[in-house]
């Protein structure tokens, strides 16, 4: 039985997801280049690696929650990765959504070495990541797969397997063409019943029971309600994931207006200093471009 997990990311969800697995009585080894989430988790009992490769030399399964395709590719591949210290048989779960074609390299290359990758990406934004509650999507072989149930199980909710290399992370692409497309549609929603004069409470208990209600829609309105934007579910990765979605379909010659649509929008929150901002303050980038038009 696994009973030791890497964890290498400690960010918005990283965090979160690692607290879960050291809550769910494994010993966690963790690794961040940002020393003070580090100090959070240790508070928390978890112990620390100086490299990636320190610490696969201790885990046969290490977790990933990066930012991007690069991270990913340095921290499995790179000087002091992964790779180089990782016992045969070994699993890397990387729960970051990035570029399909460099989950496939980063798959082949482990596996040439008799080592497994499950692209594992996640849904559930920031409240799904603290509650153990996230949709876990999983691509690879299946008996690392099913090796690692126990350990996917302590950080989500809903986990399916979805069948070799490559399906979550498609499957996670679909999801987030999507997500874009709804946190423009319920801000620019939101815009228009603030004009009519609705109450947000009303929003909030209708919209919730109705055909208009989504998780987007939930997180928009407890943002909202907290008052609170900067961090969260942050404007630089759904960016970030709408430009890997109209990549790919750029290649596979599909047409993604919608999605095209919203990363205009939220490139322009971007471009305005929102990065670091919750998408739900996508809103508030729609209001001063209106008012900059009229």
């Amino acid at each position: 039985m696994v009973s030791r997990i890497g964890f290498i990311g400690l960010g918005v969800m990283g965090s979160k997801m690692s607290k879960n697995l050291l809550k769910g009585g494994y010993e966690v080894v963790v690794y961040n280049r940002s020393r003070p989430a580090v100090e959070e988790l240790l508070r928390s009992g978890a112990v620390a690696a100086a490299s990636p490769e320190e610490m696969a030399r201790t885990c046969e399964v290490v977790v990933l929650s990066l930012s991007d395709s690069k991270g990913v590719e340095e921290t499995v591949l790179g000087a002091k990765g992964l790779v180089h210290g990782l016992a045969p048989g070994s699993v890397v779960i990387d729960t970051s959504t990035i570029d399909v074609a460099i989950t496939m390299k980063v798959a082949s290359a482990l596996e040439e070495r008799g080592f497994h990758l499950l692209d594992a990406p996640v849904s559930g934004g920031p409240e799904g990541a603290g509650a153990g509650t996230l949709s876990i999507m999983v691509g690879g072989d299946r008996s690392a797969f099913e090796r690692c149930e126990g350990v996917l199980g302590k950080m989500g909710k809903r986990v399916f397997y979805l069948g070799g290399s490559g399906s979550g992370m498609k499957m996670k692409l679909f999801n987030q063409a999507l997500v874009g497309v709804y946190f423009v549609a319920v801000a620019e929603a939101y815009l228009w019943s603030q004009k009519l004069g609705v109450k947000l409470e009303d929003l909030q208990n209708v919209i919730s029971t109705s055909w208009g209600d989504s998780p987007p829609f939930r997180h928009f309105v407890s943002v909202l309600e907290s008052g609170e934007f900067k961090g969260g579910a942050l404007v630089r990765n759904l960016k970030k994931d709408l430009s890997i979605v109209l990549a790919s379909a750029e290649r596979e010659g599909a047409s993604m207006s919608l999605a095209e649509l919203a990363q205009q929008y939220i490139s322009k929150a971007s471009e305005m200093g929102r990065d670091d901002y919750d998408i739900s303050s996508i809103y508030q980038i729609l209001d001063e471009m209106k008012s900059g038009s009229d």
